[in-house]
């Protein structure tokens, strides 16, 4: 009898970082071509968008609790 491996493909999705300065929030270490959305602690979606390079400023209007999601992965933030 033969033995056979499976093998399991994973997709390594990069993951990002987001900084803030003032009221722009910066999200660094995306993918190209990914989309990103801007949420509200009440879930309202307040901006979206895809990533043209790997870095992109997202302005806010106001101080405050924000969810920032690339892909599948989100990243919560305070702006101040």
């Amino acid at each position: 009898s033969s033995s056979k491996e499976s093998l399991i493909a994973v997709a390594q999705v990069p993951s990002f970082t987001v900084t803030v300065a003032g009221r722009d929030i910066q999200v660094s270490g995306g993918s190209a071509g990914r989309s990103y959305t801007l949420i509200d602690m009440q879930g309202r979606v307040l901006r979206k968008g895809i990533l043209a390079d790997a870095n992109v400023v997202i302005p806010v209007d106001r101080a405050g609790s924000y969810l920032v999601r690339v892909g599948s992965q989100v990243r919560r933030v305070s702006v101040k």
